[in-house]
């Protein structure tokens, strides 16, 4: 098994799945991540991370907004 064919870990699975459901990401971002994940490990942390904060960051800011 080559390193692409690894599976990714499951907590980097878990948050592309979140960014999934918060919609900051599409299947064809989340399958791009997946296919190039091992050969771009230390960019991938980093654009999972800001992601995950601007969609925390957004849906708070919605919530917020929804509120009368």
């Amino acid at each position: 098994m080559t390193k692409s064919e690894r599976p990714i870990p499951a907590k980097i699975e878990q948050r592309l799945m979140e960014l999934l459901k918060m919609k900051e990401f599409d299947m064809q971002e989340v399958n791009w991540c997946r296919s190039t994940y091992w050969a771009r490990r230390d960019d991938w942390h980093l654009i999972l991370v800001a992601c995950h904060n601007a969609a925390l960051a957004r849906t708070a800011a919605e919530s917020v907004e929804v509120r009368p």
